[in-house]
């Protein structure tokens, strides 16, 4: 049902594991992971043809750019931050010889 209003709506809800936002004061507060609500690009859009984006360029560049389209923002319409996992899962493993069977080796390396 959940599903179904939200395509009737044209709306999304994507998972982001690094999200960065910025507070009202202009700190920066991210990676965080987060729910978002996003908008789905309109299939009738006579700018982007359902497709989200618009080509963007000038002739002299060899590459082209892309902007969103007015249709669909990158940008959520709303979003619930979630809990970070916990540290000993977010801590890497330093000093770890990749050739040792356990990190350890007493013979020379050649």
């Amino acid at each position: 049902m959940i599903r179904r209003i939200l395509a009737r709506h044209r709306l999304a809800i994507r998972f982001w594991s690094g999200w960065f936002s910025t507070s009202r004061s202009g700190r920066q507060i991210g990676p965080r992971p987060v729910l978002a609500l996003h908008r789905l690009p309109d299939p009738n859009c006579p700018h982007c043809g359902g497709l989200g984006e618009v080509t963007c360029g000038s002739p002299g560049q060899d590459e082209p750019g892309y902007d969103d389209c007015h249709c669909a923002p990158f940008l959520p319409l709303a979003f619930i931050w979630l809990p970070k996992p916990p540290r000993w899962a977010r801590r890497p493993v330093r000093n770890r010889d990749p050739w040792a069977s356990n990190g350890y080796s007493d013979e020379p390396p050649f």
